[in-house]
């Protein structure tokens, strides 16, 4: 039993699309999570209590769709290669999400999907086509629009400098990571996955603390890191599940629409609109997964840059 079901070839790419889609509006999710819990606990205190608190929900979902011989590793190797440029990403991520506004964090997330793509297809030969690069390229120019507005806001300290640092180093070690996560989706089922890496990082998030330090937990603290561990419990199987299904550099340009669900959030909770540049970003956004949708093929069928 799978409630994720791999579908027949000619819909294949159509759910990897859904599921990456839903994967960047939940990873928005634990970006606001983190967002509101980075303002009274320290980073190591946040990837712990995200990474453990996502466990609950990983095993009741494992529970419900494989069983338990799905939740072991078969590639130990890989799985604590993963779960070790995971942890770091996850780190990186939680530092920017604390100095940064959320959108401007989430926007240099948006660095990953383009470099993922030259990574896929040096890492693993998977084919490259003029829409995936067109695709890429219009939502890296959204991205860049977006950026902009970041960047020209004025009174900007080492604060926010090192939180745009930790943003735009924790996009090029996840580049690499989708890379291998779509490797090992070949041999390793995704609860698997999604469980080594939740108890890597929480290992990892331990030893933080150590650093860091702990600051004691509220009702508020509780309510903001339990909803960053259940974002992020049904982001991991989301987007497993669509790296399964897809080539990486097919479902790139799909990610750029999470900024879009950060904007809608930052209006709904802060009443935060973007400006001008901001606008531009998310209609550059929007045309790039546009441009993927409008003839979707089925893998294999791709063609190949002259």
């Amino acid at each position: 039993m799978a409630l994720f079901a791999a579908p027949d070839r000619p819909d294949r790419l159509r759910s990897a699309i859904g599921l990456r889609l839903a994967a960047a509006a939940l990873a928005t999710g634990i970006g606001i999570c983190v967002h509101g819990a980075a303002k009274t606990a320290p980073t190591g205190q946040v990837v712990l209590m995200r990474a453990a608190l996502s466990l609950p929900w990983l095993l009741a979902y494992a529970a419900l769709t494989a069983p338990v011989a799905d939740w072991l590793p078969r590639d130990r190797a890989a799985h604590l290669r993963r779960g070790l440029l995971g942890g770091v990403v996850m780190t990186l991520n939680f530092y920017a999400l604390g100095q940064l506004p959320v959108a401007h964090a989430q926007t240099l997330g948006y660095l990953a999907p383009v470099l993922s793509v030259p990574a896929a297809v040096l890492l693993l030969g998977e084919r490259l086509t003029r829409q995936a690069v067109v695709a890429v390229a219009v939502g890296f120019a959204g991205m860049w629009a977006m950026l902009y507005t970041s960047v020209a806001t004025p009174g900007w300290g080492w604060a926010e400098l090192s939180g745009m640092i930790a943003g735009i180093t924790a996009a090029a070690v996840m580049a690499l990571l989708r890379v291998q996560i779509r490797a090992m989706t070949a041999t390793e089922p995704t609860i698997s996955i999604a469980l080594s890496f939740a108890v890597i990082t929480s290992v990892m998030g331990a030893g933080a603390v150590l650093v860091t330090g702990w600051t004691p937990m509220t009702a508020e603290l509780w309510a903001w890191l339990g909803g960053a561990g259940l974002f992020g419990a049904a982001t991991h199987i989301a987007a497993t599940e669509a790296s399964a299904r897809a080539p990486v550099t097919v479902l790139a340009p799909f990610d750029y629409t999470g900024l879009i669900f950060a904007v809608l959030l930052d209006f709904l909770l802060f009443a935060h609109l973007p400006g001008p540049w901001g606008w531009l970003g998310i209609v550059l956004i929007a045309v790039a997964g546009l441009i993927m949708v409008r003839k979707p093929r089925a893998e294999g069928a791709f063609l190949r840059l002259k």
